[in-house]
């Protein structure tokens, strides 16, 4: 919705604050159902991509498919429009910057759960979670 309708100008302000960050080697995050969400100019600009399973029923989303895997660095070992259509829970087709801002080749990359809680944990559990630390008794 950011992009539907957007002015040329907004789009390219957007590549451009997208560049200028990048070149900080700071990244730069866009979450969308679908990769066509995103003006192609901008896309350009993320060099770490992380993409879950995309369903390919309909000709637009075949469409949205082939953009996404064409936007990958190729790697040998499997075909990226056929992984991203089997990855499965806790599974996402990702690509990350290298030294020098070089692209990585595409990986199938199986995502681990935060291991974390929310709310308060009990008195036994922070000792237990304190006596297990490496730095124990260091800090």
């Amino acid at each position: 919705m950011l992009f539907d309708d957007a002015p040329k100008a907004l789009i390219d302000k957007v590549e451009q604050v997208a560049r200028l960050i990048r070149s900080k080697g700071v990244g730069v995050y866009f979450v969308t159902q679908s990769p066509i969400d995103i003006p192609e100019d901008i896309l350009g600009q993320l060099g770490n991509r992380v993409q879950h399973a995309l369903r390919a029923y309909t000709a637009m989303d075949q469409k949205a498919l082939r953009l996404a895997a064409d936007t990958y660095r190729t790697n040998p070992r499997f075909d990226t429009a056929k992984a991203i259509l089997e990855v499965g829970v806790g599974e996402a087709v990702t690509s990350f910057l290298l030294k020098k801002g070089v692209p990585g080749v595409v990986e199938r990359t199986l995502i681990r759960p935060p291991s974390s809680q929310l709310g308060p944990i009990t008195s036994q559990e922070r000792a237990s979670v304190m006596a297990a630390s490496p730095v124990a008794g260091k800090y």
